[in-house]
Order: C-alpha cells, then sequence, then structure tokens
C-alpha cells in the first residue's frame, strides 16, 4: 500500500516548499539592515540610559564611515561596528556620525545637562581605530570630543556639555593612516548625569 505522503500531488509541492524555505533561509533575512528608527534603550538606577543589545539595531548610515550591526543567528543585535573611510581624520562638525536616535523619553533624560559617557568597546582584530569620537545632535552645533582607544578591550570615557533638545548619540571612529578604513566595535554605551551638577 503506498503512503498518501508519496502522492504526486502531496510529495512534490512539499518538496518545492522546503526548498524555497532553505533558499530564503540562505539569504539570512534576520541579518538585512534596519531602517533607522529611535529607540529607548534602558533606564536603570540614578537616571542612568543603557544602550546596548536592541538599541544597536537600527543606527542611522553616515557616507563617512562603514556601519555594522554585529547579530546573533537569530538576527538579535549584540554589537555595533563602525570604521571611517580611508583619508578621514578628525570628524568635521558638519559630520552627523554613526547616530543612535532616542525616543523621546530617552532623550529628555539627558537633554539640558552634562553627562559622563562611558563607551565598553572591542577593537577589531585588523585595523583597529585608536581614537573614538561622541557627540549628541541636537538643535544645537556640538563639538565632538576624542579619547584614544588602546588596542585591547575596555571603556572609553567622555564628558559632554549639556545639550538642548537631544536627539540621538553620535559616534566616529578616528584613524591617522589615509591607507584603509580603521574601527572599532561598540558593546554597551552608558550615559549619566555628571556629579558634580548637584553642587550647582
Amino acid at each position: 500500500m503506498r503512503l498518501w505522503l508519496f502522492h504526486p500531488l502531496v510529495f512534490y509541492p512539499l518538496i518545492l516548499a522546503a526548498a524555497l524555505g532553505v533558499i530564503l533561509f540562505s539569504l539570512k533575512p534576520q541579518m538585512m539592515p534596519r531602517s533607522p528608527a529611535p529607540v529607548a534603550g534602558q533606564i536603570v538606577e540614578g537616571g542612568v540610559l543603557v544602550l546596548e543589545g536592541e538599541a544597536f539595531n537600527s543606527p542611522t548610515d553616515p557616507p563617512e564611515q562603514y556601519v555594522t550591526v554585529v547579530r546573533d543567528f537569530w538576527g538579535r543585535p549584540q554589537g555595533l561596528r563602525l570604521a571611517a573611510l580611508p583619508g578621514l581624520q578628525r570628524p568635521t562638525p558638519e559630520e552627523t556620525g554613526v547616530e543612535i536616535q532616542l525616543t523621546p523619553d530617552s532623550a529628555r533624560l539627558i537633554s539640558g545637562r552634562r553627562l559622563n559617557v562611558e563607551v565598553s568597546y572591542r577593537p577589531l582584530p585588523v585595523n583597529a581605530a585608536p581614537q573614538l569620537a561622541v557627540r549628541l545632535q541636537g538643535i544645537e552645533p556640538a563639538q565632538w570630543v576624542r579619547r584614544a582607544i588602546p588596542p585591547l578591550s575596555g571603556i572609553a570615557r567622555f564628558d559632554l556639555p549639556a545639550s538642548q533638545h537631544v536627539e540621538s548619540l553620535a559616534l566616529r571612529a578616528i584613524s591617522n593612516d589615509n591607507s584603509m578604513a580603521f574601527g572599532v566595535e561598540i558593546v554597551s554605551i552608558r550615559i549619566a548625569p555628571d556629579a558634580r551638577q548637584a553642587d550647582n
């Protein structure tokens, strides 16, 4: 007695559906870029805003840098890799950088306050950027704040001046070598109010 599963009207459509599934899965749709979108981050004790994981899901992709969201097998964001194009050195005021756009509630939390920003990073195995720059993006022009980042996993600390009506946090890898792109992988970002404000 022939099994119903091997009937041509059942068997061949099943084989076709399985082949189509394999093809679609091989394209890795879970890894495809997302359109830039605001993220909330996590608000922890003391009004500290933490950006990691899902907060790296949809950054902007500026013309001055390469941007890659590091994802696990299922497409969940794990980190953010950025590298400046060859020939670019210090960021100019006109550059927007790689922006992590913030939801209004998260942006309001850090607007109008001096901030301490801690960026946890991993150097790239090849062509690690020696410097990283950070700034807040808002309605007022903001200056880039630069720090050296040794080629070892660590934390770069930035003191940012107050900025009104913040919309995003921007990042820029920096290298003085014009021959190729140099970059860094961002693991997490911690944004805290400057404790010195309590004394004012």
